[in-house]
């Protein structure tokens, strides 16, 4: 069931073109956590996250020990932004 902005488990493997077990994985791997663990409802930043692997496996060839250093590297990207951003008073370019 959709609610607002978040996606369920079955939504976003829809969304994503993967099966749950796939998504179960990322989950289990840490690679995403879902924005409401307690319902495990997934956000936009989730399903952007999934995205990103997905492609990473699929399309990049990257394999299981890689992607996390990938989600890593891009993390402190996404994070050196937003400090850069908010010192500038200027919106977020991601």
């Amino acid at each position: 069931m959709r609610t607002l902005n978040h996606l369920n488990l079955e939504e976003l493997c829809r969304e994503c073109d993967l099966g749950s077990e796939v998504v179960i994985k990322f989950v289990q791997l840490g690679w995403i956590l879902p924005a409401d663990a307690s319902s495990v409802l997934f956000d936009q930043e989730d399903l952007a996250r999934v995205y990103l692997i997905r492609d990473l496996i699929h399309d990049f060839e990257v394999n299981d020990e890689a992607v996390p250093i990938i989600l890593d590297l891009v993390d402190q990207l996404l994070t050196l932004q937003a400090g850069f951003q908010k010192e500038r008073g200027s919106p977020p370019l991601l």
